[in-house]
């Protein structure tokens, strides 16, 4: 884009000039099809590859307690589950339990098939690390924190609701 931005400036300081000529327009020309061609690859990247997008901006908290496909987790192993439409990944850490939404926020990964460091999850696509207690990175490449769940065990089960951490 500067690229673009230097030639279309030389075009019309050329173009001030009192004698007109065809290398005015052709800087234009190279300048414009350095922008189209920008824009086609920076679509391709935010539409087709979702790079940088975050894909739970427009997920609310909810104040119902939805139950968990789950009873068992075994402590220190993430595990995926379902809270009726979304999909999570739980986590026990000693005698308290921690849940995510399980897609990367990133780039759209299962954390299910990550791994424990410290007190975070690891994707398994580009080691960005979520804290697991309230869902904030740690590490990156990941600018986007993961949505957190709230776990409480009621009448021997598991439910979960999303806390507001926005």
């Amino acid at each position: 884009m500067l690229i673009a931005l230097v030639l279309y400036l030389i075009s019309f300081v050329m173009r001030l000039g009192a004698t007109p000529s065809s290398a005015e327009v052709w800087l234009s020309v190279i300048g414009f099809v350095i922008v189209i061609t920008s824009a086609y690859v920076g679509g391709e990247l935010v539409y087709n590859l979702g790079t940088q997008v975050d894909r739970h901006a427009w997920r609310g908290a909810g104040a119902k307690w939805t139950g968990l496909d789950v009873t068992d987790v075994p402590p220190d192993k993430p595990v995926k589950a379902k809270a009726g439409a979304q999909t999570l990944v739980v986590v026990r850490r000693g005698a308290g339990l921690d849940a995510l939404h399980d897609v990367c926020a990133h780039q759209g990964c299962s954390l299910s098939d990550g791994k424990i460091v410290g007190d975070a999850i690891e994707c398994p696509c580009h080691g960005s690390r979520y804290r697991l207690r309230d869902g904030l990175v740690v590490r990156g490449p990941s600018v986007f924190d993961q949505p957190h769940y709230e776990v409480r065990e009621a009448e021997g089960k598991l439910e979960v609701r999303r806390t507001d951490t926005r």
